[in-house]
């Protein structure tokens, strides 16, 4: 057992953990970095939406602008590369530290340069920041979580450096969300608005400056021989060959959505997102998760019952060495699970690609929704949306989240992911009806007496529509959240969890987010309203993969069990 592992073992008490917490300048530093971690996020994904909005910009292009956040779905692709990395430039800083002050001062650059920019004449240039900005942004993450990893000592401080992590990184969500609504509404416009925050990203590399640099040359050596003998178990060749299919699909899809948004961002009135995504979605997908997919199958077929050998040991070259740790990242981990689950393998990455697909498809044009003026929209300032979203939202995606932990001890596991995936389709019918002039709403909230209770809090009928509305997305969101990654984490295997887990996790999103330019382009055509109910019909794959999943897993439950025959 290496000195790091027995370390980690040995926790000292709680007391002790908290009063050398309050001294510590790592969980200051962990608590600056999770604030640099988030911000830019919550911009990127959601705020620059409520911006463009207010300018005017059309829905359909805000769906094609929506793909600059890709980068943080496919950021496990370069992830083994920064295990090693340093920025020669700060390189005195340390490892870890050489990369997170450029990143940090690059990022808050491309926030600051979103204040000088205007949407009517710069939207290009909005794209290409917000494109390099979610990258930085992405790669920042990766180094930061190493560096949280790397520093503790022992799992006390991992787990008291994480819960810092999370509160700056919550607090960065409020400060570029309710924060930034409620400031451009107070300083009557968006640019001052942008430079803050991009002020306060710049702020936050004072995190990195008093974060002490990890000392963990041994764990990282023992890593990277664990990470070589795995490898090493397959013909080099094959593993190339199958890396290189594996690039190849990766960077054909990246140049297609590129090259797509670059067109459809320079002409609007000409671009047609909903037919390239029928044409080319399929391809995207079948190339991003197939390829590798069907890499991991052939090469398992191909080595079943063969020697495996490699000739003796190889000092591989930097491009070797680079390929490898694509195969590790990638490869290696589905051909654990593709081994370990069998055709049970194409139902579970089915169910990871639809689950989320009914609240991730329409998250971009949120704000359009809640500001806009056009299509069914509701017209509300950007003060009342951070109340209604950004606070009590807030609120009720915690309380989801509570009440789903509970369920899933309550109900089982895949029970509750099935409810789960119902709620998420349902509620996408609740702003069908705001769309629509709010019907039910009216009367839901009359026959509850609701609406009584919100007049007494000082919010009109309005309001109370979308109060109420938002509270029920998120508590579902909440509980799918909770419920979702409790159905991840047990069908990857402990000793690949962080690659799969990576893996798998980065594809939640990926249907929702190729779909937003067609669901942007429909939305223009024929309003909001029959968007939402084409989601919620959407969101009953999910429903019937995730009871397809349960009946699976309850049959290879009775079939592992002695003496019981499946029924």
């Amino acid at each position: 057992m290496t000195a790091v592992k027995a370390s980690r073992e040995a926790s000292p008490p709680k007391s002790s953990r908290l009063l050398s917490g309050l001294k510590d300048r790592r969980f200051l530093a962990m608590l600056l970095l999770g604030i640099a971690s988030g911000l830019p996020f919550a911009v990127i994904t959601g705020t620059l939406s409520a911006w463009l909005t207010s300018e005017q910009i059309s829905v359909a292009t805000i769906g094609v602008l929506s793909w600059s956040g890709l980068a943080y779905s496919f950021k496990f692709l370069w992830a083994p590369v920064l295990h090693r990395a340093a920025f020669p430039v700060f390189k005195r800083l340390g490892m870890r530290r050489s990369m997170l002050v450029p990143l940090q001062l690059l990022i808050g650059a491309c926030l600051s340069g979103f204040a000088l920019l205007d949407p009517q004449t710069g939207l290009s240039l909005i794209a290409g920041l917000a494109v390099l900005g979610a990258a930085l942004s992405a790669t920042f993450d990766i180094v930061v979580d190493t560096w949280r990893i790397e520093t503790a000592d022992n799992q006390g401080e991992l787990d008291s450096l994480t819960a810092n992590y999370q509160f700056g990184y919550r607090a960065a969500a409020f400060i570029g969300g309710a924060g930034a609504l409620i400031l451009s509404d107070l300083l009557g416009g968006w640019s001052l608005t942008l430079g803050i925050l991009g002020l306060v990203m710049l702020c936050t590399v004072g995190g990195a400056l008093i974060a002490p640099e990890p000392n963990r040359r041994e764990s990282r050596e023992e890593a990277e021989a664990q990470e070589t003998s795995e490898t090493e178990r397959y013909p080099r060749g094959a593993r190339n060959l199958v890396v290189a299919l594996v690039l190849i699909g990766w960077g054909w899809s990246f140049w297609t959505l590129g090259s797509f948004m670059i067109e459809a961002l320079g002409s609007p009135e000409t671009a047609k997102p909903g037919p390239f995504t029928l044409s080319k979605g399929p391809l995207i997908v079948a190339a991003t998760v197939l390829t590798p997919a069907l890499g991991a199958l052939w090469l398992m077929r191909m080595v079943r019952g063969s020697a495996l050998k490699n000739g003796g040991p190889v000092h591989p070259s930097r491009l070797q060495r680079a390929s490898d740790t694509m195969f590790g990242a990638v490869v290696l981990p589905m051909m654990e699970l593709i081994g370990r689950m069998g055709w049970a393998t194409i139902s579970a990455l089915l169910l990871i690609l639809t689950y989320r697909f009914a609240d991730s498809i329409w998250g971009s044009f949120a704000y359009p929704f809640y500001m806009g003026s056009t299509g069914g929209a509701l017209g509300h300032t950007a003060t009342e949306v951070a109340l209604a979203s950004k606070m009590i939202g807030v609120a009720a995606v915690i309380a989801g989240i509570v009440g789903g932990g509970v369920l899933v001890r309550l109900m089982g596991r895949m029970p509750a992911l099935v409810l789960a995936a119902v709620l998420a389709a349902a509620t996408n019918l609740l702003f069908a009806d705001l769309a629509r002039g709010a019907p039910s709403m009216d009367a839901f909230l009359s026959l509850t007496r609701l609406d009584v209770l919100y007049a007494l809090t000082g919010l009109d009928l309005r309001m109370a529509r979308l109060t109420t509305a938002i509270l029920g997305e998120n508590l579902a969101v909440g509980f799918a959240s909770v419920v979702y990654v409790a159905y991840l984490s047990s069908i990857v295997n402990p000793r690949f969890a962080a690659v799969q887990y990576a893996l798998l996790g980065s594809l939640t999103m990926l249907i929702g987010q190729l779909g937003r330019p067609a669901v942007g382009a429909m939305i223009e055509a024929e309003g909001f309203a029959p968007v939402f109910v084409l989601t919620a019909g959407l969101g009953l794959v999910p429903v019937g993969l995730s009871m397809f999943e349960w009946f699976r897993q309850s049959r290879a439950a009775v079939s592992s069990t002695p003496g019981v025959e499946p029924s």
